[in-house]
């Protein structure tokens, strides 16, 4: 029912992504926005306490252990956010249901080939107003160590907001994916590493400007990254990584197995 088209197919392998727009409705929306705003309160409300891990320092990035996710907290000193949290499901029930969401996963097992999927990463990307840009990356540079079938993963993301130039919008190069894992750079701390050299990539970027509710599936290889959030309201996104069935969750030690035989809500 919900299975990519061939002619998704053939984007996906000609640009390295396809997009799905009204994927989700307004109620589902309000319930997802919901359920992130409460992650990121109980992520808040733990971060301070006794038993939470320690803040460590990357360069000019901060991260912690807390509630089981590893969080990156937004740069900036005065802004006191989290930027990302990985994995969030756990923490409410609502990001949890989505992840065995047909509209999401058969998309997937079509671009795959996998009879039997599990998840091998969910997180929210929150970028608050006054939000950070995040540099050009590859998703397989950060994995290519940790996953188990690294040729299997396929990556999605949904606004749970309208997604604009101005609030931070993910912008992708289309066809980037075509030359594997790209050099990261040189003299630019530890974490310059996994940011590619965009000077090694040819091709002009564009905005995924996408209405609420949209859903982007792209390829592990695709290079991506987004601007600072300039408006007054946020930019939520939930992202979740699907690889074929059986494997380990990125760097946990736990399984995550789709329910391939549930059915969307209605809408």
């Amino acid at each position: 029912m919900h299975r990519a088209t061939e002619a998704e197919l053939a984007q996906y392998e000609d640009l390295g992504f396809f997009i799905r727009e009204d994927v989700f409705s307004e109620a589902e929306l309000v319930e997802m926005r919901a359920g992130t705003e409460n992650v990121h309160r109980q992520i808040l409300e733990a971060a301070d306490r006794p038993e939470a891990g320690a803040v460590d320092q990357i360069d000019n990035q901060k991260y912690q252990s807390v509630l089981g996710s590893t969080i990156k907290w937004e740069w900036s000193n005065d802004l006191r956010a989290v930027r990302s949290m990985e994995p969030t499901g756990h923490l409410d029930a609502r990001l949890e249901v989505l992840l065995d969401d047909p509209r999401l996963y058969q998309p997937v097992a079509s671009i795959n080939g996998c009879e039997s999927l599990s998840v091998f990463s969910d997180k929210l990307n929150v970028k608050r107003p006054g939000g950070a840009p995040f540099p050009w990356h590859q998703e397989g540079l950060y994995w290519e160590n940790g996953a188990e079938d690294l040729e299997s993963i396929v990556s999605t993301l949904t606004y749970l907001d309208d997604g604009s130039k101005e609030n931070g919008c993910l912008w992708v190069i289309p066809g980037s994916h075509k030359r594997g894992n790209l050099q990261g750079l040189k003299d630019r701390g530890v974490l310059g590493a996994l940011y590619t050299d965009i000077d090694l990539v040819e091709g002009e970027a564009i905005a995924t400007e996408l209405r609420a509710g949209s859903v982007l599936f792209f390829h592990r290889d695709l290079v991506h990254g987004s601007q600072s959030n300039r408006t007054n309201e946020s930019r939520r996104v939930f992202v979740v990584a699907y690889q074929s069935g059986g494997l380990h969750r990125w760097r946990i030690d736990r399984k995550r197995e789709v329910d391939m035989r549930s059915t969307a809500r209605s809408r």
